[in-house]
């Protein structure tokens, strides 16, 4: 078919539109902006905002009505990204750690310099701080970021850091090149990093998961409030986390990075 023969559908074609602009901004847009940037009617943007929100592709701020790129738009890209991985095989086991955790799990990827979720499994709680798909936590100051740092390359890992720095997020953020060393030495050697309040106020386990060639490929962790982490129970959930860092790394053995 040629393309004169291909019929184009303006309104499907005009949402994308809005979601390449969004995504190139990456940052809260408000619809002033979109109007004003992609040459639309303010009526017809709204409308094709609430599509794109009812979708998923889209989420509005409640407080100051702006708009980001959404978890199923992130769930589109990254299939891209990582078509090799089994993300229905890698959710089930996720179902089955957070059923003997009964706390948060998540499964996190290297994305831009971040760590980055790409699945979850939340159990929601005023005492906990959430981590939507699609959100990122940073390399220095999260349990996963940690573990990503841990076991990339020197080159790579110096790479990240300055790019990134070592901001401070809470009284217990690392933000001295040494210190941070230290302990990435150490996750090295027990193969988890633990991180108690550096980037918000939860306390989170993480264990890598390694691909082809035994390299690091994601990372599995559990989080949950303060009240709930006990010294035991810290220590009980290593063992858990570590264990299914292993039984997915058995099942992502083949995943190139």
């Amino acid at each position: 078919m040629t393309q004169k023969e291909v019929k184009i559908i303006g309104s499907a074609q005009k949402c994308l539109q809005i979601l390449s602009y969004m995504a190139t901004l990456n940052q809260e847009v408000s619809i002033t902006d979109l109007v004003e940037s992609l040459k639309i009617n303010k009526s017809t943007m709204h409308h094709y905002l609430a599509t794109l929100v009812m979708e998923k592709y889209v989420i509005q701020n409640q407080e100051n009505k702006k708009y980001r790129i959404g978890p199923e738009a992130f769930r589109v890209g990254e299939c891209y990204l990582r078509k090799d991985f089994p993300y229905q095989d890698i959710d089930a086991v996720l179902r089955e750690l957070q059923n003997e955790v009964s706390e948060s799990v998540y499964f996190y990827i290297y994305s831009g310099n971040k760590a980055t979720c790409v699945l979850a499994r939340e159990v929601y709680s005023p005492l906990h701080s959430h981590n939507p798909i699609g959100n990122s936590v940073p390399m220095h100051a999260s349990a996963s970021g940690k573990v990503f740092l841990a076991f990339l390359g020197e080159g790579e890992r110096e790479k990240i850091l300055e790019q990134t720095g070592m901001p401070r997020f809470t009284k217990n953020t690392i933000t001295d090149r040494e210190v941070l060393n230290k302990e990435l030495m150490e996750i090295r050697l027990r193969s988890f990093a633990a991180n108690d309040g550096e980037h918000d106020e939860s306390i989170t386990i993480a264990a890598p998961v390694f691909g082809f060639g035994d390299k690091i490929i994601a990372t599995v962790s559990v989080s949950g409030p303060p009240s709930h982490m006990t010294d035991k129970r810290i220590k009980d959930m290593i063992k858990i986390v570590v264990k299914y860092g292993r039984v997915l790394s058995e099942m992502v053995h083949n995943v190139v990075l």
